[in-house]
This record gives C-alpha cells, structure tokens and sequence, in this order.
C-alpha cells in the first residue's frame, strides 16, 4: 500500500496562505486576528518570518499600511486629537470644546461642594441613656476614667 501524501508534516503556511495574511494585514486586521481568520496559528507566521528576511520585510510593510488604514477609519473628534495627532480643523474644535466643557464642570464642581469636615480634634458626646450607673459597663467606665 502505498501513501498519496508525501512524507512529513503536512504545509501550513503555503504561498496562498501567506499571500491571504498579507492581504489581511494591509486591509487593517491585526496580526492575532489574520491569523485567526485563516485558521493558523498565531506564532506561525512570526516563525516562517524569522526564517524568510522577504517574508518579514513584506509583514512590516503590510503592517504599516495596515496601521494607515485603522487610523484613517477612526472618526473626527477629540480622540483622534489627543491620540493619534490629528490637527484637522474638526478635531480640533472637537478637543477645545471638550476641554472648555471639562474646565466649566469642574470650576461648578468646586464651587458647590463643601469641604469636608475635619474630623480630628471634634468631640463626640457620650451617651448616657443606654448605661445605667451602677452596672459594669465597659464603654461607660472608659469614658468615666478619661
């Protein structure tokens, strides 16, 4: 009887493969979810690219791309402002608005809260009602000593 398949482990990352996890990386997945999605693991890749310098050059530029395309999907706001540097003219008033907003809720904040009440130092009436003279009265004989 004789094997159809060849000797070995079978190919996981077959040109095909590689080139569906590079088209992946450069439409803006992340190098965990391209792997997921073509059903590999995710340590393969990084091991055929320790061994193929072409292959890693091709990753890194996917890579770059990819990370081009998810910026450019982020929406115009205070976020893409303060995170990714964005100084469109709507990110901008995005981030002034926010900040002005912040700075009114705070000052009102301040203005209406009391401070807190300082604790040290105040005395605290003792409460006779429920010790009766006479009794033995641990609380009741501590506050008669001090």
């Amino acid at each position: 009887m004789t094997a159809t398949r060849g000797r070995g482990r079978p190919t996981v990352f077959e040109p095909a493969t590689r080139t569906a996890y590079l088209d992946l990386l450069r439409h803006g997945a992340r190098l965990g979810e391209a792997a997921d999605q073509l059903g590999i693991s995710r340590a393969t890749p990084a091991r055929y690219a320790r061994t193929d310098p072409g292959f890693a050059a091709a990753v890194e530029e996917a890579k770059a791309l990819g990370a081009k395309v998810r910026r450019d999907g982020v929406p115009h706001g205070e976020y893409r402002y303060n995170v990714l540097g964005c100084r469109c003219v709507v990110c901008t008033c995005a981030a002034r608005k926010a900040r002005a907003g912040r700075r009114t809720e705070a000052a009102t904040a301040t203005e209406t809260e009391e401070p807190p009440a300082s604790t040290a130092g105040d005395v605290h009436p003792i409460r006779l009602e429920q010790a009766v003279v006479g009794e033995s009265s641990t609380s009741f004989l501590l506050a008669r000593a001090s």
